[in-house]
């Protein structure tokens, strides 16, 4: 089914879901996008009740619903590595350290997964019933990771919006021991920062075709053929600005503010910019089609 004629049929029942989801008009705009980038997004696409309560609002507030939010990405995360590491098409040349390296992320997903999945306890929303459909990300080895790159930048977007809205006096009791929650998510969202610089890092690699002009930071919003909405403006852009974001603190341009002049990509990479849920469940879903 196509994926317009899908939201179609969603309006006619609830013609308030779209603008919960996001602006109309950037919504459509943005998975069309991804479908140029990815061609993913005509793919049949699960409207599942695993993120219906994080759809609902821009904005999460209650803190099982950003727990169960970062559940999923993370059983997203793991699910796509542990895919990757099974396919016989990466099997010869997803080799060595680079082989390895990803072992090492699929098990620090792994770990995240528990960890939320204790803390949340009988609130731990269930997986998806069939599972991630990652399509064609494993076909070619750089389109295995274009897609984790993409994957990997979204969730550091995704920790860092939600950063403010985690109770700073949330503290479960997890394995018998009691823990910060906020203290725990911003451990995740470096982790994930570290996960996503290393995918970049591989995309340069002569098996990735010797891709040098891709940094393991990222500039001016460069998508690097990953689909720009990842790295583009949420909603609303005033408080979830694109990652190309030159203003910071007060001040409106740091390219000649601070005294001295700087480039555009010095200034856009000094600093990361958050991105609303309700982005980042688009940008999954036509992923990974759950």
């Amino acid at each position: 089914m196509n994926l317009f004629k899908i939201i179609s049929e969603l309006e006619k029942v609830d013609p308030e879901l779209m603008d919960r989801l996001s602006h109309r008009r950037s919504a459509l705009s943005m998975l069309g996008d991804i479908s140029k980038k990815m061609a993913l997004a005509a793919a049949p696409i699960a409207i599942g009740s695993a993120f219906n309560k994080a759809m609902a609002q821009n904005t999460l507030t209650n803190p099982n619903d950003i727990l169960n939010y970062a559940l999923l990405l993370e059983r997203l995360e793991f699910s796509f590595y542990d895919q990757a590491l099974k396919a016989a098409t990466l099997t010869p040349v997803l080799t060595g350290v680079d082989r390895a390296a990803i072992e090492t992320i699929r098990t620090h997903e792994l770990a995240h997964v528990n960890l939320l999945t204790a803390a949340l306890g009988s609130a731990a929303a269930p997986a998806p019933a069939n599972g991630f459909d990652f399509k064609g990300a494993f076909a070619t080895y750089d389109g295995f990771l274009t897609t984790a790159q993409a994957l990997e930048d979204t969730g550091v977007r995704a920790y860092k919006g939600q950063a403010n809205n985690i109770p700073r006096t949330l503290n479960p009791t997890v394995g018998g021991t009691v823990v910060n929650l906020l203290t725990v998510a911003l451990q995740i969202h470096s982790v994930e920062a570290r996960h996503a610089a290393r995918i970049r890092y591989m995309r340069r690699g002569a098996t990735a075709g010797n891709q040098t002009t891709i940094f393991p930071w990222i500039n001016n919003a460069e998508a690097n053929g990953a689909p720009a909405v990842v790295y583009g403006a949420g909603n609303p852009a005033a408080t979830f600005p694109a990652e190309s974001n030159l203003a910071q603190g007060g001040i409106a341009n740091l390219t000649t503010a601070l005294g001295a002049t700087y480039s555009a990509a010095d200034v856009s990479a000094a600093f990361d910019e958050g991105l609303d849920n309700t982005t980042v469940t688009a940008i999954a879903r036509a992923t990974a089609n759950f």
